[in-house]
């Protein structure tokens, strides 16, 4: 605040909310350092294989109309690889080897992914163990506890019919579609939760499998009118009325975000109720702008209603 004029306050502008971290085993590459990529072809530049559960995560993303990921080779101690990507714009974190652990060992990686999550708001896609049957996956599921900031997908995904790899990478490429098409505020499913780049999941569900998943907190990809989709919406904090949505928890964390960056000026302001009502009014009018947009591409499309169609399960 030269001369004590007060800082002329910048609007706050919207911060990406699909950019995607993957993080795991590649066997190959630079390790222990966060790579952006742009393709699955600068990917293979960079990590040189494409056989690994990560690999085949990454060209999903992409294949799924993702844009930007971060990829943390990480062959063990995945947790604290996390640390590589401190400062940089993540959204969605994906850690496709959980799937070929023990139940118990990747319940403690998620439980400690969850508190980096929780503190640089990111969303974990996870993946569950690739062992446990549909019952099984369910106990396993309530034993993860209330999570905010992760949902859960499955089943498992096969890019051919001899082959099956992780969910979470072609996940994290439908929610990217959906925020560059109807916005984070969308639920990534039912209409909106189309995969590309496989023909078919392990396991196909029955009506009752699927609705027993999505009680227990299990976003299920089914097969509906020969289309491949996710179907499901939900948090692993189903039980939580304010967080049990996947678009509802993305919207308040890319405006929490959005706002927590866009109001960085006002640290060496004085602080009093006139920097308050700056900030006030600078958050009010930005979000307004993006309610008006947000309301003007909800009415320019055709918008399913049924909780089938919006994943609203």
């Amino acid at each position: 605040m030269p001369n004590g004029t007060p800082t002329q306050a910048p609007p706050i502008q919207a911060v990406p909310t699909s950019n995607a971290a993957f993080v795991g085993a590649t066997g190959g590459g630079p390790d222990g350092q966060a790579v952006l990529v742009t393709s699955f072809s600068e990917y293979l530049l960079r990590f040189g294989t494409a056989g690994s559960e990560l690999a085949q995560g990454v060209r999903l993303f992409f294949q799924n109309d993702g844009q930007r990921a971060y990829v943390v080779r990480a062959e063990s101690h995945v947790v604290a690889a996390l640390a590589a990507l401190a400062g940089l714009p993540v959204n969605l974190l994906v850690l496709p080897d959980t799937s070929a652990q023990s139940a118990q060992a990747a319940a403690n990686r998620i439980a400690g992914a969850a508190e980096v999550c929780e503190r640089e708001r990111w969303i974990h896609i996870v993946d569950p163990p690739a062992s446990l049957s549909q019952s099984a996956l369910e106990a396993w599921r309530s034993g993860l506890g209330s999570l905010p900031n992760a949902a859960l997908y499955a089943p498992r995904l096969r890019p051919t019919a001899a082959t099956e790899t992780a969910a979470s990478g072609a996940v994290a490429g439908v929610m990217a579609r959906t925020d560059t098409t109807r916005g984070v505020w969308v639920a990534p499913a039912g209409g909106n939760g189309t995969v590309n780049g496989v023909v078919d999941v392990t396991h196909q569900l029955t009506d009752e499998e699927a609705e027993r998943a999505a009680s227990a907190g299990i976003n299920p990809i089914r097969r509906i009118d020969g289309r491949l989709a996710i179907w499901g919406a939900r948090t692993l904090a189903a039980d939580d009325p304010k967080w049990k949505y996947v678009s509802v928890r993305r919207l308040a964390l890319f405006i929490e975000r959005s706002i927590d960056e866009g109001t960085r000026w006002a640290a060496f302001e004085p602080n009093g109720e006139p920097l308050w009502a700056r900030c006030a009014r600078r958050s009010t009018t930005s979000w307004r702008c993006s309610s008006s947009r947000a309301r003007s591409s909800a009415h320019s499309r055709t918008t399913p209603t049924s909780s089938a169609a919006t994943g609203r399960r």
